[in-house]
């Protein structure tokens, strides 16, 4: 059997948790961080390393970062709670965290989780190192749907072809705050999920994420579907039971014929005044770091623009202020109205005065 080993300061529960699964998988157990490391470094190496991320002395995103210096190849699950999902997911998108878990965490979850990870580790140990196979640079599916079942059918599905990372969400909550913080490129949902229901899901990612590819998955008829949503554009409804080939198909083709390409290595300042030249009507998104923002123009007229809390002028001036940017062109907005009636010119030069003002003051 694969080894794991499970890192946490609550040594009952880590004992409740090898006893059930000892048939399935051999787990070690280490009482906190520096107790982890030891084991690390003297037992390893280990398949998967499953850590909490609060443990006293150590926490979790200081362990992985020591660990992984021990034995980059260990796929790492972190439990977290509802209150630090934010934190979690920007460790995910770093590439160091494989997956994590919303504690309580159920043990059938638990269970599909770890096989899931043992076979991640399998594939890395016979994956030849470059940097197009870099997790950073590869296709992203979420999977959003409360049946354990569809989520382990699909990510196994997805994961023998060796072609997109998968992540999977049990609610509509927890898929929009992955795709806050990573980029994705494809979201299949299921029509009835908690929070919300998958077409509120969809028309949420559409207006964050306008170029997203959107499939829907149902037990009802597709042909219900097929003209009760116009305010997006659905790349396919798949009905349930689900025939994984034609989904996988339909997938990979959208991925192909709707690669949207980001583009790099201009100044924001620059940028925008070649979309005003050009007299483009377009949504702009811009990501800098763990920030995302967008700039919607009609006819080369910057229009509105948000982030965050930010909204219209605000939001550009702290949008055009980012550093190393990066930038992707979009459908429109149809729907948006017009909020600025400043010329870009004009919301450049403002910008420029801000940032001065803020590098006087430190």
């Amino acid at each position: 059997m694969d080894r794991i080993l499970f890192v946490d300061d609550d040594l009952a529960f880590m004992e409740v948790t090898q006893r059930r699964l000892r048939k399935i998988f051999d787990i070690d157990i280490a009482q906190g961080g520096r107790e982890g490391l030891n084991a690390v470094a003297g037992k390893g190496p280990y398949a998967v390393v499953i850590t909490d991320l609060h443990m006293n002395g150590m926490d979790g995103f200081e362990f992985v970062e020591k660990a992984k210096k021990i034995d980059p190849d260990s796929v790492i699950v972190m439990l977290t709670g509802h209150g630090n999902l934010d934190v979690s997911l920007k460790a995910l998108n770093g590439g160091k965290i494989f997956k994590f878990l919303i504690k309580p965490c159920k043990p059938h979850v638990l269970e599909k989780t770890l096989q899931e990870c043992v076979e991640q580790y399998h594939r890395n140990s016979h994956l030849v190192k470059t940097p197009e196979a870099s997790p950073t640079n590869r296709d992203k599916i979420l999977i959003v749907d409360d049946d354990p079942e569809v989520l382990s059918v699909f990510t196994t599905a997805v994961n023998a072809t060796d072609q997109c990372d998968v992540l999977t969400a049990e609610n509509g909550k927890i898929a929009l705050e992955l795709i806050k913080f990573i980029k994705i490129h494809v979201i299949v949902t299921d029509l009835d999920i908690p929070d919300m229901g998958g077409i509120q899901l969809l028309k949420a990612t559409h207006r964050r994420e306008p170029n997203m590819d959107l499939f829907l998955m149902t037990w009802r008829p597709a042909s219900e579907f097929q003209n009760s949503v116009p305010e997006i554009t659905l790349n396919a409804i798949f009905e349930k039971p689900l025939d994984m080939q034609a989904v996988l198909e339909k997938i990979w083709s959208a991925l192909r014929s709707n690669r949207k390409g980001e583009i790099k290595g201009f100044g924001t300042a620059a940028f925008l005044q070649m979309i005003e030249m050009e007299e483009k009507t377009c949504t702009l998104q811009v990501r800098s770091a763990d920030k995302v923002g967008f700039l919607f123009f009609r006819k080369g007229q910057l229009i509105a623009a948000e982030t965050g809390d930010l909204k219209n002028e605000d939001a550009a001036y702290d949008i055009i202020n980012w550093k190393d940017a990066t930038f992707e062109v979009a459908r429109p907005d149809a729907e948006k109205h017009t909020e600025i009636n400043r010329t870009l010119m004009h919301i450049l030069v403002e910008a420029a005065r801000r940032h001065d003002e803020a590098e006087a003051d430190k």
